[in-house]
């Protein structure tokens, strides 16, 4: 696993244990180490309550994007069809953490 699979892992840990303690509100330090605390914000469809969620450290402004997610019952939401205004009244402006294309069979 390499050094950025390992940062990006410990991104999606975070999330994670958001996610299972919902409607809990838990409050996770960034992965970073800057004392940041984690925000969530999820955009998707009100029928289906499916979408994608962008974290984010509130020190930092980096995070991640999760592209496909059940956006929790209760749980506030943008909408698809959100405006860019409405988006960055919510999401500041991050820097995303890529995910590593590594793959076992690069080791071969």
């Amino acid at each position: 696993m390499t050094e950025s699979n390992r940062r990006w892992e410990a991104w999606f840990d975070a999330f994670t244990k958001i996610r299972e303690a919902w409607p809990a509100r838990l409050d996770v330090l960034c992965p970073e180490g800057d004392q940041g605390r984690m925000r969530i914000t999820y955009t998707g469809s009100p029928e289906t309550r499916i979408g994608f969620a962008t974290m984010w450290c509130d020190v930092g402004h980096h995070g991640i994007f999760l592209p496909r997610v059940g956006i929790p019952a209760g749980a506030e939401m943008l909408s698809f069809d959100a405006t860019p205004e409405e988006r960055a009244a919510v999401i500041p402006d991050i820097s995303l953490i890529p995910t590593d294309p590594y793959t076992p069979d690069d080791d071969e």
